[in-house]
């Protein structure tokens, strides 16, 4: 089942919670938004569809969740990410996201004049509160899963660079360091985390351990793999998570994104890749959910 939320164009009102079958969306019972739904702790199969349907083509999508409780992503969950098949990770590395970040398709990017990096990720939904699970019992809490951008502005990370006096770990010397910076800046600008433009529930990707991920920039190829390439499945990142930080109904778990190109990447490391313009549309596409399609709104007119 995809689920949505819809607004019927010219038709007055709020969002609505909406199932997609082919080229229609059709209302629901009982439930107006995605988070009243997932709040009730009832399942997918207790929706109904009501009415003879829309055409996707007269309707407006929002993200599915538009403001998530949180959104946990986790970072470097692929080789290609890490930058060698000759290193590893023992458990996920993790950022978050502002909710107020989240538009849905067709919504504009606001670009800021350092460039953007755009990365194609599997997000999971949290259906039910996960507190200290395991792997199993957090996948039966995933409700479903989403294509989110978590679009980043990796310039941001170097110019919050700064010296402080660490440790050296190889001669125990205290010394001044030159520290990466946070990555909350450049993670966090507004319109940075376009995501939709449905819900697949959980029971509509039994494959998602091996499903084609790609982001496409005015039809040119950037970014292309598969979720086969995860270090950490969707179920691992949420029990992990789950041991420090209770996950709750709506909350989001982005799972990483694939590597670049060659013809993208060029001779630059995958934490240096910035569009080389400002316009345009963004396409990003994972099998059985759809693609996720955003225009770039030109520059924000911000470092």
């Amino acid at each position: 089942m995809l689920l949505c939320e819809f607004r019927p164009l010219g038709v007055p009102g709020g969002s609505r919670l909406g199932i997609v079958e082919g080229e229609l969306v059709y209302t629901t019972n009982e439930y107006k938004s995605m988070s009243e739904f997932l709040f009730s702790g009832r399942g997918p199969d207790s929706l109904r569809k009501q009415g003879n349907g829309l055409s996707v083509g007269s309707v407006s999508l929002s993200a599915p969740i538009p403001r998530p409780g949180k959104i946990v992503a986790a970072i470097v969950n692929t080789q290609a990410m890490l930058g060698g098949n000759d290193l590893s990770l023992d458990r996920p590395r993790l950022d978050m996201k502002a909710p107020s970040t989240v538009i849905g398709p067709g919504e504009p990017i606001q670009v800021p004049t350092s460039g953007i990096r755009p990365e194609v990720e599997l997000a999971a939904v949290v259906g039910r509160r996960i507190s200290r699970a395991s792997p199993a019992e957090a996948l039966t809490c995933i409700m479903g899963f989403t294509i989110l951008n978590d679009v980043t502005a990796p310039n941001d990370s170097k110019d919050d660079a700064y010296e402080a006096y660490r440790r050296d770990r190889a001669s125990g010397e205290i010394r001044k360091s030159l520290m990466r910076g946070p990555l909350f800046r450049s993670k966090n600008h507004d319109t940075f985390c376009p995501m939709g433009p449905w819900i697949a529930t959980a029971d509509e990707l039994r494959d998602k351990y091996n499903l084609k991920m790609t982001t496409k920039l005015d039809g040119d190829l950037l970014q292309s793999g598969s979720t086969s390439e995860y270090i950490f499945s969707p179920e691992q990142i949420a029990s992990y998570v789950s041991s420090f930080l209770a996950l709750e109904p709506g909350d989001i778990i982005s799972c990483g994104s694939v590597g670049w190109t060659p013809e993208a990447l060029e001779d630059r490391d995958p934490t240096e890749f910035t569009l080389k313009r400002t316009s345009g549309v963004l396409e990003l596409h994972i099998d059985r959910i759809g693609n996720l399609v955003n225009p770039l709104g030109g520059s924000a007119g911000t470092k």
